[in-house]
């Protein structure tokens, strides 16, 4: 995918830069949480979200994450990283990626590694980063696999590796989800 070969360039360019390093990110986790949660959540705090009544998105999902519902506690724990319908809080993000991480699910693994790759809501640890974003990658989760052969390319929470970057490079391609329905025009083939 075009796009995804342009932030690779990017990366690679700037030696994940930290402003650049965040903005990737960003856009790696709001395509994967607008992915999941349209497939997860057909739903009243879905269409919430959908039009843009975070407030209330926020007060439903939030009653069902309580009661255990692994894709309210997702889309709980985005509310929080962007702060929509709440005030913007990385460690409740945390908190709820988290509980994910902890089932296995590999979305909150991937958004959880994330959050130590740039140390929001918790400090920044490669190692634990690299830790989540291959337990995510294993389980098929693209962006996981992306980030992960960024840190082998880098040597940064993992050995420097060209074949496990090249590895986990080739699995992210070969599981990226078809984005070009959410995507804008601009990013689209």
């Amino acid at each position: 995918m075009e796009w995804l070969d342009g932030i690779r360039r990017k990366i690679r360019m700037n030696q994940m830069k930290p402003g650049r390093l965040i903005a990737a990110l960003m856009i790696s986790v709001a395509l994967c949480t607008a992915h999941t949660g349209a497939l997860a959540d057909p739903d009243e705090a879905f269409a919430a979200y959908l039009k843009s009544d975070y407030a209330t998105a926020f007060t439903l999902y939030r009653d069902r994450a309580l009661k255990g519902d692994t894709a309210a506690q997702g889309m709980l724990g985005s509310l929080y990283a962007y702060g929509r319908g709440v005030k913007q809080d990385d460690a409740q993000a945390a908190y709820w990626f988290q509980k994910l991480a902890n089932q296995g699910i590999a979305k909150g693994q991937f958004a959880l590694g994330e959050m130590y790759l740039v140390g929001r809501g918790v400090p920044q640890d490669y190692t634990r980063a690299s830790e989540l974003f291959r337990k995510a990658a294993e389980q098929g989760e693209p962006f996981s696999a992306f980030w992960l052969s960024k840190l082998y390319e880098l040597g940064q929470g993992v050995p420097r590796d060209p074949l496990q970057a090249a590895y986990w490079e080739k699995k992210s391609d070969q599981n990226m989800p078809d984005l070009s329905n959410i995507l804008p025009p601009q990013l689209q083939k």
